[in-house]
């Protein structure tokens, strides 16, 4: 950019001096020779090309616009140097000559350039385009209609080719400023200095010839004058347009209120060309203005189609497309505008996940449009009902209290207590609720959220629905807040693994790793697992967070086997996981990116999933464990599993809960139990890890029952990575 400053700054020294000799020749102080006539005018001419050429060549962004000004304006300057060489200094100088038609090609060349950057700026937007046009041709008629007469009894004199030549300066230069003007309207670009300075550029051009064509007929031109002057000045202006950069879209958008105005105003003047001209005193003028208030008649066609097509997309962006509720930008708007204070209810619909995943989104949808109908069936008159999104609705209540909205909640329980019938099928789905009070001028956000917390402890509680309460103020919005900075976290890359060992139980050789998520905040310092991963589930986040440690872990699983060590990393799935449509098809996707065979990693549930593996969760089992992935059942004897799961579904390895592990040493009943659980699992071909080993009693034990593997204390806490790369390469076997 340097070269092109450079060259502008000289185009714009040789303009001032040239200036100064003029100013000095009309006062009769300086005769102008060659220099003056010829070489500051080049200079000008040729420099100005020069700076657009640079332009193009050295800055992105409008290469080719700047290319084609850099050609007009070259072919300007070579006429004129053609001009000043070769046909002035002969007696019979030639009208039309070459020169003629390189002057003129400024005109169209410069066109083309500004055609490429409006086009890049506005695109497909055609109601600018034509805004641009309206103004353009409304301009050009004006111009027309004062100049033209004058111009066009000169210009009807001489031959044919004189005649078409005399008509071609003003027909090119009125389209030269009808571009200029139009392409500063539709862009709006009136505060863009290079534009500005681009449009002055090409209006001058287009005032200069047309002062030179009035002088014509006056009989009162001459080289050296102002006149010359004015198409330096010209020059300049597209220089300094080139070092400067043009925006890609306008600095000061248009005020949709305002918008209209543009075309409206830009309409006025060929409306006077008309009142004042007539087809046959000023016909180019007439035509000119009748384009453009045909453009203006289309530009207002395509304005109400655009305002009935907004007014159709605001409804639309503000209608849930299933249920033809008002969706969550319409509930926003409708609460921010409200003037009276009211109830706000949230409603959450139970077991319906359950019911979409076995039966199908289209039987999901189904009950949905029919709990919605059902809804605003039992919603009173002044009540709104909107759809927020998936299974969640919400009710607002204007002038409404919270025992007021309590009843009408009490109604919507009672309301689906009968069950919905969809394709034959009878399904029964309840609702959890939660209710608060809004004042005029309450933060709408606020408001919800706390309805949102108290449909969170109805749904905890069982309750149907819950009333927030103001002295719970603080737990549940630490709760909102600790959901917020979790999902910062997750965003900014903020949770980390820490990994701890499996060993074998006889040897004490590690065999593999769990993975468990680590979160540290700024605020909150540590927060441990069992805080952060319920809110979690309930956020939605999940999803998001199991990627995050699937990521985490697949890359620490192919750093253990760069440093050696063929041992697995484990990882925890949650109920929602299983329901993921894409995660097999992901994991297999990661073992790819990472090159690492498949038993590299090992994928736990808890024994709760296992007893809800049916539908979905379980065919997401059965395709891990034929990929080849093994299956871990994380927390053993917790729950009331069959031993039909088992059985039926490929797990390989069960890890007995620290609840047993801990009381193996006091509790006789609870070694029945474990010895009980090996002996069966290893009858079914299974493995089985003691979790929560912390003394050398409790190995001692599960050794002489034959447990295979041990995960605690006794062994390694969780470590970092790195701390555990460090265990690893300290570790030996041991005898026993």
């Amino acid at each position: 950019m340097r070269a092109v400053r450079t060259v502008c700054a000289a185009v714009v020294a040789t303009l001032l001096a040239y200036c100064v000799l003029v100013a000095l020749s009309e006062a009769g102080r300086v005769s102008l020779g060659s220099f003056a006539l010829v070489v500051l005018p080049q200079g000008v001419f040729a420099g100005s090309a020069l700076v657009c050429g640079l332009r193009a060549a050295l800055v992105p962004g409008d290469r080719l616009a700047w290319a084609f000004f850099s050609a007009g304006l070259g072919s300007y300057s070579l006429g004129t140097l053609l001009w000043q060489l070769v046909y002035e200094p002969r007696a019979d100088t030639p009208y039309p000559s070459l020169s003629d038609g390189l002057w003129l090609g400024l005109a169209p060349l410069s066109m083309i350039g500004i055609w490429l950057m409006v086009r890049a700026r506005l695109g497909r937007r055609v109601s600018l385009l034509l805004d641009g046009l309206v103004a353009g041709l409304g301009v050009a008629s004006v111009a027309a209609l004062i100049f033209f007469p004058t111009i066009e009894r000169a210009a009807t004199q001489g031959t044919l080719a004189e005649i078409v030549t005399n008509f071609a300066y003003p027909l090119v230069d009125l389209g030269l400023a009808a571009a200029a003007v139009g392409a500063m309207v539709a862009l709006a670009a009136w505060r863009q200095p290079a534009w500005v300075m681009l449009a002055a550029g090409f209006l001058v051009f287009a005032v200069a010839d047309t002062w030179y064509l009035l002088l014509l007929v006056d009989g009162t031109f001459y080289h050296g004058g102002w006149n010359d002057a004015s198409y330096l000045v010209a020059d300049a202006f597209i220089a300094l347009a080139a070092v400067r950069p043009t925006a890609v879209e306008p600095q000061q958008p248009r005020v949709r209120g305002r918008e209209f105005l543009i075309p409206v105003l830009s309409g006025l003047p060929p409306v006077a060309v008309l009142a004042l001209g007539s087809l046959a005193s000023a016909p180019l003028a007439v035509v000119l203005a009748l384009a453009s208030l045909t453009a203006l008649a289309v530009r207002t066609a395509l304005a109400m189609r655009e305002v009935v097509a907004l007014s159709d997309q605001r409804r639309l962006a503000r209608t849930d497309s299933l249920t033809g509720l008002p969706n969550r930008r319409a509930l926003y708007d409708l609460l921010e505008e409200g003037t009276e204070s009211g109830s706000v209810m949230i409603i959450d619909l139970d077991r319906f996940k359950e019911i979409n995943d076995a039966l199908g989104h289209q039987v999901g949808d189904e009950l949905l449009r029919q709990v919605a109908a059902r809804f605003s069936d039992r919603v009173p008159g002044t009540g709104v009902i909107a759809r927020l999104g998936g299974d969640e609705f919400a009710i607002y209540l204007p002038g409404a209290s919270r025992d007021e909205a309590a009843r009408v909640a009490a109604d919507l329980t009672a309301a689906l207590e009968e069950p919905f019938t969809i394709t034959g099928t009878l399904l029964h789905v309840g609702a959890s609720m939660g209710i608060t009070a809004i004042a005029a001028g309450t933060q709408v956000g606020r408001a919800l959220a706390e309805a949102d917390m108290a449909m969170y402890r109805a749904k905890t509680a069982r309750s149907g629905f819950e009333v927030y309460d103001d002295t719970q103020h603080s737990s549940a919005w630490d709760r909102l807040a600790t959901v917020e900075a979790l999902r910062l976290a997750l965003d900014r890359g903020r949770l980390t693994l820490a990994f701890q060992p499996i060993v074998d139980a006889h040897t004490r050789l590690p065999r593999s790793v769990e993975a468990l998520v680590r979160w540290t905040d700024a605020e909150r310092g540590f927060v441990p697992p069992d805080v952060f991963l319920p809110l979690a589930e309930h956020a939605g986040l999940m999803p998001q967070l199991t990627r995050t440690v699937l990521d985490l872990a697949f890359e620490e699983a192919a750093i253990l086997r760069e440093l050696g060590h063929d041992i697995a990393v484990s990882v925890n799935l949650s109920a929602s996981d299983l329901l993921d449509g894409l995660l097999e098809q992901e994991l297999l996707e990661r073992l790819h990116e990472h090159a690492l065979p498949v038993h590299a990693v090992k994928i736990e549930i808890t024994e709760s999933l296992l007893v809800d593996s049916h539908g979905r969760a379980g065919d997401f089992l059965l395709a891990v464990r034929e990929e080849g992935f093994e299956l871990l059942v994380d927390d053993f004897g917790t729950g009331y599993s069959s031993m039909a799961y088992l059985h039926d579904l490929p797990v390989s390895t069960l890890k007995i809960d620290r609840a047993f592990t801990s009381r193996l040493s006091t509790d006789p009943r609870t070694g029945v139990i474990v010895d009980s659980t090996i002996e069966m699992a290893h009858r079914l071909g299974l493995s089985v890890v003691a979790e929560g080993v912390e003394t050398e009693a409790e190995l001692a034990w599960l050794q002489e029952h034959h447990c295979d593997l041990i995960q605690g204390y006794l062994m390694s806490r969780p470590l970092p990575a790195a701390d555990l790369h460090t265990w690893l390469a300290a570790q030996k076997p041991l005898s026993v």
